[in-house]
């Protein structure tokens, strides 16, 4: 097991935070705007707002910026051959490792979410220390305002701890009594998504015992109310325990009938910010679809393998030889949601380089943003679906065939955008248990496609359906390994790592594929 200081770390990031929310007014007590002690920053019980609101805009920068093109890409949901977001990198064939050096143009995709993670559970750790070890409290008015900055602190831990634990394969546990002064040890990820349950766990106790409103300006333009700060836990919990699962195995291991107790009191409607037309709440999901905030039709286009879903007669991936083509480029569906004016159209036209692999070809471009006036491309000022109410849905539909209670799951699954949007026919109810699980996944891929950061990919490595090679998730990244002198490593590549998990510091590349002598396999 490595040691790691995270003194340092800590330090940075508290001193970034608490500088960028002095700047916005939301501190008045710093003595020391480049390095304020928290007892000066916190010292009254206004400051803890501010601080907790400021975590909220780190940890969604942290994971909704840079992650969204590439997560999509090495999951085969969308495809794009540009090199912006390490989407090139993550998206060869075969698969190469990720570059986990300080010299990879991209390397913000493993650094952000790391320290913004790290920096958001510094946000909350410090108003949670000066709440529970130093007694401050903030009435206003007459109104003990205390439970509710504790159970947004709580949430916001919990959230940080868990988008760990989806992407890295290994962590730190610090929490308000944490002594910086020594050396910690890494957690597996497995902890990490221990730590979150815990957190939100404590959220929902909060939220339990006392009645309040976590304010619109914390989570921009949502307002949580105590019962809805309850049923968003449990469904983040539900999230975090069924998409950290690696491989199928893990799948099969999860308490079904928790997930099941979680999801049916869960959110009862899309959760998500609203955009800020993006200044701080906005996120690169509008690099995957034709958006003018984004790369408009030069944007990442559906997967093959996702057109093949919508349309079996396609192949499961664009002919990579120089020169050939598809027999009917056009889908053939009946899904509503395909066709000019919905959420899928085609392009006759393949803006992408051919000499950069022809392997990333596609016809179809997501354009919901264009055609649905409740759906944001992430920079404009609509809520930005992060957890869509289809998804609890569907979670608690899959809990259900899983303990085998097929009814209830193909009531749900005919609930569901299924038939609501896509306008395909209910489930019968012979339906076998895979037959509905397939109808599930379905949905999972194209309706909830450009939504949730990162789930097409999690429901691909649950499931055992990644392309061989593809990292299971992000090593450490190297500008923290390098400052202990850590020993570098990465994840992934056909070659070095096929099942995605082995650590090992080979970046070899290899030569791309240009034929179809060699089609991927999954594992």
């Amino acid at each position: 097991m490595k040691n790691y200081n995270f003194n340092k770390i800590h330090i940075a990031l508290v001193s970034f935070v608490l500088l960028f929310f002095s700047c916005g007014n939301e501190i008045d007590n710093v003595v020391n705007s480049n390095n304020p002690d928290r007892n000066q920053v916190l010292a009254t019980g206004s400051d803890l707002i501010g601080v907790t609101s400021g975590g909220f805009v780190t940890w969604w920068q942290a994971n909704g910026r840079d992650l969204y093109p590439p997560l999509a890409v090495a999951g085969d949901i969308a495809t794009c051959s540009w090199g912006n977001f390490g989407m090139r990198v993550l998206s060869s064939e075969p698969r190469n490792p990720i570059i986990n050096a300080s010299s990879w143009a991209d390397v913000s995709v493993l650094e952000q979410p790391w320290q913004g993670n790290y920096g958001a559970i510094s946000s909350a750790n410090d108003v949670l220390g000066a709440i529970n070890n130093n007694g401050i409290t903030w009435i206003a008015a007459g109104v003990d305002n205390t439970p509710m900055v504790s159970a947004a602190s709580y949430l916001l831990r919990g959230l940080s701890y868990g988008y760990l634990g989806l992407l890295f394969e290994k962590g730190f546990e610090v929490d308000e009594n944490t002594d910086l002064s020594q050396k910690l040890e890494f957690v597996s990820y497995q902890q990490l998504i221990g730590l979150a349950i815990a957190d939100l766990d404590r959220a929902i106790a909060l939220a339990n015992s006392n009645t309040f409103e976590i304010p619109n300006t914390v989570i921009n333009g949502v307002a949580i109310s105590d019962a809805n700060l309850i049923k968003l836990c449990n469904s983040f919990k539900a999230r975090f325990i069924v998409q950290s699962a690696r491989n199928m195995t893990e799948t099969n291991a999860i308490d079904w009938n928790q997930i099941k107790t979680l999801t049916e009191n869960g959110i009862t409607e899309d959760f998500g910010p609203m955009g800020d037309d993006g200044i701080s709440w906005w996120n690169n999901s509008n690099v995957l679809m034709d958006s003018p905030n984004g790369f408009g039709p030069f944007g990442a286009r559906l997967d093959m393998r996702l057109v093949k879903l919508l349309d079996p007669s396609q192949p499961e991936f664009f002919p990579a030889t120089s020169g050939s083509t598809l027999t009917n480029p056009e889908m053939t569906s009946t899904d509503a949601r395909v066709g000019a004016g919905r959420d899928f159209e085609f392009r006759p036209d393949i803006l992408f380089r051919s000499e950069r692999g022809r392997f990333h070809f596609s016809h179809y471009i997501h354009t919901r943003f264009q055609n649905d006036p409740t759906f944001s491309d992430g920079a404009d000022a609509k809520q930005i679906k992060t957890f869509m109410f289809e998804d609890n849905r569907l979670l608690l539909a899959e809990a259900k065939a899983r303990l085998d209670d097929l009814s209830g799951a193909i009531a749900d699954v005919n609930l569901s955008s299924r038939v609501t949007r896509g306008g395909l026919a209910p489930l019968a109810g012979t339906a076998s248990k895979d037959e509905i699980l397939d109808a599930i996944f379905y949905e999972r891929y194209i309706e909830l496609f450009n939504t949730a950061v990162g789930s097409g990919y999690f429901d691909r490595r649950r499931t055992n359906d990644l392309q061989v090679g593809t990292f299971r998730h992000f090593p450490v990244p190297s500008s923290e390994l390098e400052v202990l002198s850590e020993a570098l490593y990465t994840l992934g590549g056909t070659n070095a790592d096929p099942s995605g998990t082995m650590p090992h510091y080979d970046l070899t590349a290899a030569a791309e594929r240009t034929d179809d002598s060699f089609i991927p396999t999954f594992n």
